[in-house]
């Protein structure tokens, strides 16, 4: 329906700025409105490039190119069509807005946020396009900003569980864990089954040191949880125990999510970390390894892998993990570093 009404709306939105088009092109274009509305999508994409290819300047043309190609998960023609229509009409919100959706898809973030800017700016105030730039925002660690514009898609729809959920992230990645948990409750109130705030919902429990409703929410969403979502359960469910120092436990769940996922370098490493609090250090260093290798710049596998070294009496090997831990941004390496084990 959204592009139904936009192919409707397009013509009298520009053609005010656009030039006087020959009667056969117009006829083109008609006729590729009404055999989109008629569900003939194919053919109606067909009749829209006939329309350019006859007239270079169809600006309508070309955005509706990009609107057909766009629902069917082409972003990178979507694109290329978007930037056409662009070039001839750098005044009107729907041609903004739709290039920085198409970069938004292509995850080139910085490009989507700039065009959706420009849109807005323009007067565009779909719940949409809101949410989109927030979730460029968020993508680029720009979450106070993010949080402004969940803000004003909310204000257009206070019934979106999903905005609220997402919200709740960027307020959590802010350290405002009472504002993220007051949204995860909005998404939770909205929609009651949604693994993915009953996941928020632990970690900022476990962020207020509410470790007991953490849990309760944990084992909630691994009831109904499946795939990705079942395994990050899992996994927070091991970090639950490990948090009060139920190792064994922590194991259990860990080792429950690696059987869903044994290519998992943060399972790997959450493994070895807990062989390492139960003694077991050669099979914390094996862990360590298998996550290296999936993941070569993790630094928590490295801290893990020089404390199991230095345990297996590899005092140098150690001192090199830790150095590299540092270097990618460790703090608690360099203390390592710095210890009577690597300076003797």
């Amino acid at each position: 329906m959204k592009l139904r009404l936009l192919f409707l709306l397009l013509f009298p939105l520009f053609a005010y700025s656009q030039p006087k088009r020959s009667l056969a092109v117009r006829k083109l274009y008609d006729q590729a409105v009404t055999q989109y509305n008629a569900g003939n999508h194919a053919e109606s994409l067909k009749l829209f490039e006939e329309c350019v290819a006859a007239d270079s300047t169809y600006t309508e043309a070309y955005l509706n190119i990009s609107y057909i190609t766009f629902d069917q998960n082409n972003f990178v023609k979507a694109l290329v069509n978007a930037k056409k229509a662009l070039k001839y009409n750098q005044f009107q919100a729907p041609i903004f807005i739709q290039t920085g959706k198409c970069f938004y898809h292509l995850e080139e973030y910085d490009s989507a946020a700039y065009f959706l800017n420009k849109g807005i700016s323009f007067g565009a105030k779909a719940e949409s396009d809101y949410l989109y730039l927030a979730k460029c925002m968020a993508y680029q660690g720009q979450y106070r900003d993010a949080t402004f514009y969940f803000g004003k898609a909310l204000e257009i729809n206070p019934n979106n569980g999903v905005a609220y959920n997402e919200r709740g992230s960027a307020y959590f990645q802010l350290g405002e864990y009472e504002l993220a948990k007051a949204d995860f409750e909005k998404a939770l109130a909205l929609n009651p089954q949604s693994t993915g705030a009953l996941a928020n919902m632990a970690n900022v429990s476990l962020a207020l040191g509410d470790n007991e409703t953490a849990l309760t929410y944990i084992n909630k969403g691994i009831e109904t949880a499946t795939g990705d979502q079942k395994i990050q359960l899992l996994i927070l469910k091991g970090n639950y125990y490990k948090t009060i120092g139920e190792f064994e436990n922590a194991s259990l769940a860990y080792e429950e999510a690696f059987q869903l996922d044994n290519q998992n370098a943060v399972i790997l490493n959450n493994q070895a970390s807990i062989m390492i609090e139960l003694e077991n250090y050669q099979g914390a260093f094996e862990k360590c390894n298998e996550a290296l290798d999936l993941q070569p710049e993790m630094m928590e596998a490295y801290f893990n892998r020089g404390i199991a070294n230095e345990m297996l009496r590899n005092v140098e090997a150690a001192c090199m993990d830790w150095e590299q831990a540092f270097i990618l941004g460790s703090s608690i390496a360099e203390e390592y570093l710095n210890s009577p084990v690597c300076n003797e």
